[in-house]
Protein backbone atom coordinates (compact mmCIF):
# COMPACT_ATOMS: atom_id res chain seq x y z
CA UNK A 1 0.00 0.00 0.00
CA UNK A 2 2.99 2.40 0.55
CA UNK A 3 4.26 1.77 -2.31
CA UNK A 4 1.16 2.48 -4.46
CA UNK A 5 0.57 5.52 -2.11
CA UNK A 6 4.32 6.78 -3.24
CA UNK A 7 3.87 6.07 -6.69
CA UNK A 8 0.77 8.06 -6.43
CA UNK A 9 1.94 11.07 -5.21
CA UNK A 10 4.64 11.07 -7.60
CA UNK A 11 1.98 10.57 -10.63
CA UNK A 12 0.84 14.00 -9.11
CA UNK A 13 3.85 16.05 -8.39
CA UNK A 14 4.76 15.15 -11.84
CA UNK A 15 1.72 16.04 -13.43
CA UNK A 16 1.69 19.32 -11.61
CA UNK A 17 5.32 20.07 -12.88
CA UNK A 18 3.76 19.47 -16.17
CA UNK A 19 1.22 21.63 -16.09
CA UNK A 20 2.90 24.38 -14.27
CA UNK A 21 5.62 24.03 -17.18
CA UNK A 22 2.65 24.32 -19.90
CA UNK A 23 1.37 27.26 -18.08
CA UNK A 24 4.83 28.88 -18.45
CA UNK A 25 5.50 28.32 -22.07
CA UNK A 26 3.08 30.99 -22.99
CA UNK A 27 4.72 33.75 -20.58
CA UNK A 28 8.01 33.17 -22.08
CA UNK A 29 7.12 33.21 -25.16
CA UNK A 30 5.65 36.60 -24.62
CA UNK A 31 8.61 37.88 -22.89
CA UNK A 32 8.96 41.27 -23.45
CA UNK A 33 11.71 44.48 -23.19
CA UNK A 34 12.08 48.10 -23.62
CA UNK A 35 13.14 49.38 -26.66
CA UNK A 36 14.71 52.95 -27.41
CA UNK A 37 13.83 54.26 -30.56
CA UNK A 38 12.72 57.93 -32.23
CA UNK A 39 9.31 57.67 -31.34
CA UNK A 40 9.93 57.14 -27.75
CA UNK A 41 10.36 53.80 -25.24
CA UNK A 42 8.26 50.96 -26.69
CA UNK A 43 7.57 47.89 -24.97
CA UNK A 44 8.60 45.27 -27.94
CA UNK A 45 9.04 41.18 -27.82
CA UNK A 46 12.38 39.76 -26.32
CA UNK A 47 12.86 37.93 -29.74
CA UNK A 48 10.31 39.18 -32.33
CA UNK A 49 8.84 36.37 -34.62
CA UNK A 50 6.67 38.18 -36.91
CA UNK A 51 8.27 41.03 -37.92
CA UNK A 52 6.33 43.54 -40.68
CA UNK A 53 9.08 45.78 -42.20
CA UNK A 54 7.92 49.19 -43.96
CA UNK A 55 11.44 49.71 -45.67
CA UNK A 56 12.71 47.46 -48.04
CA UNK A 57 16.09 49.27 -48.13
CA UNK A 58 16.71 49.77 -44.90
CA UNK A 59 15.16 47.24 -42.65
CA UNK A 60 14.21 44.34 -44.52
CA UNK A 61 17.64 43.95 -46.03
CA UNK A 62 19.79 43.83 -43.14
CA UNK A 63 16.85 41.56 -40.99
CA UNK A 64 17.48 39.22 -43.88
CA UNK A 65 21.42 39.60 -44.15
CA UNK A 66 21.32 38.70 -40.18
CA UNK A 67 19.71 35.44 -40.36
CA UNK A 68 16.02 36.45 -40.31
CA UNK A 69 13.87 35.62 -43.29
CA UNK A 70 11.88 33.42 -41.02
CA UNK A 71 11.24 36.32 -38.74
CA UNK A 72 9.77 38.38 -41.74
CA UNK A 73 6.47 38.20 -41.76
CA UNK A 74 5.53 41.22 -44.61
CA UNK A 75 7.51 43.62 -45.77
CA UNK A 76 7.56 47.25 -48.51
CA UNK A 77 8.62 46.53 -51.59
CA UNK A 78 8.54 47.49 -55.24
CA UNK A 79 6.80 46.78 -58.44
CA UNK A 80 8.32 46.11 -61.67
CA UNK A 81 6.96 46.93 -65.45
CA UNK A 82 5.14 43.58 -65.47
CA UNK A 83 3.21 44.71 -62.17
CA UNK A 84 4.99 42.14 -59.78
CA UNK A 85 6.10 42.79 -56.56
CA UNK A 86 9.47 42.76 -55.50
CA UNK A 87 12.04 43.20 -52.00
CA UNK A 88 14.38 45.55 -53.84
CA UNK A 89 18.12 44.86 -53.58
CA UNK A 90 17.53 42.03 -51.44
CA UNK A 91 16.52 39.63 -54.09
CA UNK A 92 19.91 40.09 -55.91
CA UNK A 93 21.86 39.68 -52.74
CA UNK A 94 20.43 37.52 -51.04
CA UNK A 95 17.69 35.50 -53.28
CA UNK A 96 15.24 36.45 -51.08
CA UNK A 97 11.86 37.95 -52.40
CA UNK A 98 7.85 37.37 -52.28
CA UNK A 99 7.88 34.27 -54.80
CA UNK A 100 10.48 31.94 -52.48
CA UNK A 101 9.15 32.40 -48.58
CA UNK A 102 6.89 33.35 -46.49
CA UNK A 103 7.25 37.21 -46.53
CA UNK A 104 3.72 39.09 -47.39
CA UNK A 105 3.79 42.00 -49.73
CA UNK A 106 2.21 45.04 -47.91
CA UNK A 107 2.56 47.72 -50.50
CA UNK A 108 5.21 50.32 -51.95
CA UNK A 109 5.95 53.63 -50.67
CA UNK A 110 3.20 55.73 -49.37
CA UNK A 111 0.83 53.23 -50.23
CA UNK A 112 1.02 50.83 -47.27
CA UNK A 113 -1.52 48.38 -46.82
CA UNK A 114 -2.62 48.46 -42.66
CA UNK A 115 -5.30 45.67 -43.58
CA UNK A 116 -2.91 43.19 -44.77
CA UNK A 117 -0.57 44.11 -41.84
CA UNK A 118 -3.38 43.77 -39.40
CA UNK A 119 -3.97 40.32 -41.37
CA UNK A 120 -0.43 39.10 -40.84
CA UNK A 121 -0.88 39.10 -37.12
CA UNK A 122 2.71 41.08 -36.61
CA UNK A 123 4.39 41.00 -33.11
CA UNK A 124 6.44 44.40 -34.33
CA UNK A 125 6.78 46.70 -37.14
CA UNK A 126 9.79 48.43 -37.90
CA UNK A 127 9.45 51.95 -39.76
CA UNK A 128 11.73 55.01 -40.50
CA UNK A 129 10.92 57.91 -38.27
CA UNK A 130 10.16 60.77 -41.11
CA UNK A 131 8.89 58.84 -43.31
CA UNK A 132 6.26 56.68 -41.61
CA UNK A 133 5.37 58.85 -38.53
CA UNK A 134 1.57 59.06 -40.33
CA UNK A 135 0.87 55.55 -40.00
CA UNK A 136 2.46 55.19 -36.54
CA UNK A 137 -0.93 55.70 -34.12
CA UNK A 138 -3.03 52.72 -36.18
CA UNK A 139 0.24 50.98 -36.61
CA UNK A 140 0.47 51.00 -33.03
CA UNK A 141 -2.81 49.27 -32.34
CA UNK A 142 -1.94 46.54 -34.82
CA UNK A 143 1.46 46.14 -32.75
CA UNK A 144 4.35 47.13 -31.13
CA UNK A 145 5.67 49.94 -33.28
CA UNK A 146 8.97 51.63 -33.56
CA UNK A 147 11.04 53.97 -35.68
CA UNK A 148 14.05 54.10 -36.33
CA UNK A 149 15.89 57.64 -36.53
CA UNK A 150 17.49 56.86 -39.97
CA UNK A 151 18.67 60.77 -40.33
CA UNK A 152 20.31 60.87 -36.74
CA UNK A 153 21.96 57.31 -36.69
CA UNK A 154 24.61 56.91 -38.88
CA UNK A 155 25.20 54.04 -41.15
CA UNK A 156 26.01 51.32 -39.50
CA UNK A 157 23.75 52.54 -36.34
CA UNK A 158 21.06 52.19 -38.95
CA UNK A 159 21.90 48.74 -39.19
CA UNK A 160 22.55 47.91 -35.43
CA UNK A 161 18.99 49.29 -34.39
CA UNK A 162 17.36 47.27 -36.78
CA UNK A 163 19.09 43.61 -35.49
CA UNK A 164 19.04 44.91 -31.73
CA UNK A 165 14.83 45.20 -32.31
CA UNK A 166 15.01 42.00 -33.71
CA UNK A 167 17.38 40.17 -31.48
CA UNK A 168 20.03 39.77 -34.17
CA UNK A 169 23.07 41.47 -32.73
CA UNK A 170 25.36 38.50 -32.97
CA UNK A 171 25.44 38.35 -36.70
CA UNK A 172 26.07 42.25 -37.04
CA UNK A 173 28.74 42.01 -34.68
CA UNK A 174 30.40 39.16 -36.63
CA UNK A 175 30.12 41.05 -40.03
CA UNK A 176 31.17 44.28 -38.53
CA UNK A 177 34.71 42.71 -37.17
CA UNK A 178 34.71 41.43 -40.86
CA UNK A 179 33.94 45.08 -42.21
CA UNK A 180 36.48 46.73 -40.15
CA UNK A 181 39.09 44.18 -41.34
CA UNK A 182 38.71 44.60 -45.21
CA UNK A 183 38.51 48.87 -44.52
CA UNK A 184 41.49 48.25 -43.11
CA UNK A 185 43.43 46.84 -45.52
CA UNK A 186 41.46 49.36 -48.16
CA UNK A 187 43.96 51.88 -46.24
CA UNK A 188 46.75 49.95 -46.15
CA UNK A 189 46.26 49.84 -49.86
CA UNK A 190 45.76 53.44 -50.56
CA UNK A 191 47.68 54.83 -47.65
CA UNK A 192 47.38 58.66 -49.35
CA UNK A 193 43.50 58.31 -50.19
CA UNK A 194 43.04 61.83 -48.62
CA UNK A 195 45.12 63.32 -51.25
CA UNK A 196 42.34 61.94 -53.79
CA UNK A 197 39.17 63.13 -54.72
CA UNK A 198 35.76 61.32 -55.22
CA UNK A 199 32.98 62.40 -56.85
CA UNK A 200 29.63 60.72 -56.61
CA UNK A 201 27.05 62.47 -58.93
CA UNK A 202 24.04 61.63 -61.17
CA UNK A 203 22.80 63.00 -64.50
CA UNK A 204 18.85 63.86 -64.13
CA UNK A 205 18.71 65.56 -67.95
CA UNK A 206 14.87 65.48 -67.92
CA UNK A 207 14.65 67.31 -65.07
CA UNK A 208 17.99 69.72 -65.77
CA UNK A 209 20.52 68.93 -63.19
CA UNK A 210 23.13 66.65 -61.79
CA UNK A 211 22.77 65.49 -58.20
CA UNK A 212 25.22 65.80 -56.40
CA UNK A 213 25.48 63.20 -52.82
CA UNK A 214 27.92 63.53 -49.79
CA UNK A 215 26.01 60.36 -48.36
CA UNK A 216 24.96 57.31 -50.72
CA UNK A 217 24.50 54.52 -48.31
CA UNK A 218 27.31 51.78 -48.82
CA UNK A 219 29.39 53.51 -51.59
CA UNK A 220 29.88 56.95 -49.65
CA UNK A 221 30.01 55.13 -46.49
CA UNK A 222 33.32 53.27 -47.71
CA UNK A 223 34.86 56.14 -49.26
CA UNK A 224 34.63 57.81 -46.37
CA UNK A 225 35.88 55.27 -44.44
CA UNK A 226 39.42 54.59 -46.50
CA UNK A 227 39.55 58.45 -45.89
CA UNK A 228 39.31 59.94 -49.77
CA UNK A 229 38.13 63.73 -49.76
CA UNK A 230 35.38 65.24 -51.99
CA UNK A 231 34.67 68.45 -53.94
CA UNK A 232 33.99 71.20 -51.76
CA UNK A 233 30.68 71.73 -52.90
CA UNK A 234 29.99 68.14 -52.20
CA UNK A 235 31.15 68.09 -48.75
CA UNK A 236 29.04 71.32 -47.62
CA UNK A 237 25.94 69.69 -48.46
CA UNK A 238 23.67 69.81 -45.31
CA UNK A 239 20.18 68.51 -46.39
CA UNK A 240 19.55 65.91 -44.53
CA UNK A 241 19.07 63.35 -47.37
CA UNK A 242 23.00 64.36 -48.29
CA UNK A 243 22.09 64.93 -51.85
CA UNK A 244 21.66 68.61 -53.83
CA UNK A 245 20.77 68.98 -57.35
CA UNK A 246 22.70 71.60 -59.25
CA UNK A 247 22.73 73.06 -62.36
CA UNK A 248 25.18 72.00 -65.44
CA UNK A 249 26.81 75.04 -64.84
CA UNK A 250 28.22 74.06 -61.85
CA UNK A 251 29.53 71.05 -63.21
CA UNK A 252 33.37 72.15 -62.99
CA UNK A 253 32.85 72.12 -59.16
CA UNK A 254 31.88 68.69 -59.14
CA UNK A 255 35.08 67.89 -61.07
CA UNK A 256 37.39 65.22 -58.94
CA UNK A 257 40.14 62.62 -59.55
CA UNK A 258 37.60 59.98 -59.41
CA UNK A 259 33.99 59.92 -59.75
CA UNK A 260 31.07 57.33 -59.31
CA UNK A 261 28.10 57.59 -61.06
CA UNK A 262 25.42 54.54 -61.17
CA UNK A 263 22.87 52.93 -63.80
CA UNK A 264 20.11 51.04 -62.28
CA UNK A 265 18.26 48.34 -64.50
CA UNK A 266 14.32 48.97 -63.17
CA UNK A 267 15.14 51.90 -64.58
CA UNK A 268 14.77 52.05 -68.36
CA UNK A 269 16.12 55.20 -69.25
CA UNK A 270 19.30 54.32 -67.01
CA UNK A 271 19.72 51.28 -67.46
CA UNK A 272 23.58 51.00 -68.74
CA UNK A 273 26.63 52.65 -68.50
CA UNK A 274 26.33 54.14 -71.83
CA UNK A 275 22.73 55.63 -71.05
CA UNK A 276 24.83 57.13 -68.00
CA UNK A 277 27.46 58.73 -70.16
CA UNK A 278 24.51 59.47 -72.75
CA UNK A 279 22.30 61.44 -69.82
CA UNK A 280 25.72 63.80 -68.83
CA UNK A 281 26.21 64.43 -72.51
CA UNK A 282 22.14 65.55 -72.85
CA UNK A 283 22.99 68.13 -69.87
CA UNK A 284 26.39 68.99 -70.85
CA UNK A 285 27.39 68.67 -74.48
CA UNK A 286 30.78 67.73 -74.53
CA UNK A 287 30.91 66.58 -71.00
CA UNK A 288 33.62 64.31 -71.66
CA UNK A 289 36.16 66.77 -73.06
CA UNK A 290 35.45 69.22 -70.37
CA UNK A 291 35.48 67.26 -66.84
CA UNK A 292 38.55 65.74 -65.51
CA UNK A 293 38.08 62.47 -64.69
CA UNK A 294 36.12 61.65 -67.76
CA UNK A 295 38.35 62.99 -69.98
CA UNK A 296 41.16 60.83 -68.27
CA UNK A 297 39.49 57.85 -68.27
CA UNK A 298 38.55 57.93 -64.29
CA UNK A 299 34.98 58.05 -64.18
CA UNK A 300 33.63 54.65 -62.96
CA UNK A 301 29.65 53.46 -63.74
CA UNK A 302 28.38 51.23 -61.30
CA UNK A 303 25.37 48.95 -60.64
CA UNK A 304 23.24 50.75 -58.43
CA UNK A 305 21.28 48.21 -56.00
CA UNK A 306 23.84 46.19 -54.84
CA UNK A 307 25.84 49.86 -53.22
CA UNK A 308 22.87 51.82 -52.59
CA UNK A 309 22.02 49.93 -49.60
CA UNK A 310 22.48 49.22 -45.69
CA UNK A 311 24.02 46.13 -45.76
CA UNK A 312 27.43 44.57 -44.68
CA UNK A 313 26.84 43.00 -48.46
CA UNK A 314 26.53 46.24 -50.36
CA UNK A 315 29.63 47.51 -48.11
CA UNK A 316 31.75 44.62 -49.57
CA UNK A 317 30.43 45.33 -52.85
CA UNK A 318 31.42 48.52 -52.69
CA UNK A 319 34.64 48.36 -51.51
CA UNK A 320 35.63 45.95 -53.86
CA UNK A 321 34.32 48.21 -56.74
CA UNK A 322 36.73 51.54 -54.79
CA UNK A 323 40.06 49.28 -55.42
CA UNK A 324 38.82 48.18 -58.65
CA UNK A 325 38.76 51.21 -59.76
CA UNK A 326 41.08 53.21 -57.86
CA UNK A 327 44.04 50.87 -56.83
CA UNK A 328 46.95 49.53 -58.61
CA UNK A 329 46.54 51.70 -61.52
CA UNK A 330 48.36 55.20 -62.65
CA UNK A 331 46.17 58.13 -62.50
CA UNK A 332 45.96 61.56 -63.66
CA UNK A 333 45.55 63.87 -60.71
CA UNK A 334 43.04 66.54 -60.24
CA UNK A 335 44.07 69.79 -60.46
CA UNK A 336 41.65 72.79 -60.17
CA UNK A 337 41.99 76.00 -61.92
Amino acid sequence: MFLIATELTMIRFMSAMAALFLMALPLAAAETRVFEAANGLVEIPADPQRIVSLHDLSITLPLVEFGGVDKIAGSHGRVDDQGQPYIRTVNTLFGVDYANTDIEFIGVFNEIDLERIAALEPDLIIGRAGNDDKLLENLSKIAPTILIDVVGLDYFGRMHAVADAANLTDEYDRRQALYELRIAESRRLIPNAKDISVSIIQPWPKDGYINGSRTYYALSQVLDDIGFSKPQVIADITDKSGDAEFSPEFLPELDADFAFSTYEIANSDQASPQQIRDAFEALIPGFCDIVHFCRNHQLAILPRSPIYASSFRSLEIANDSVLTHIVGREFVPFRKN
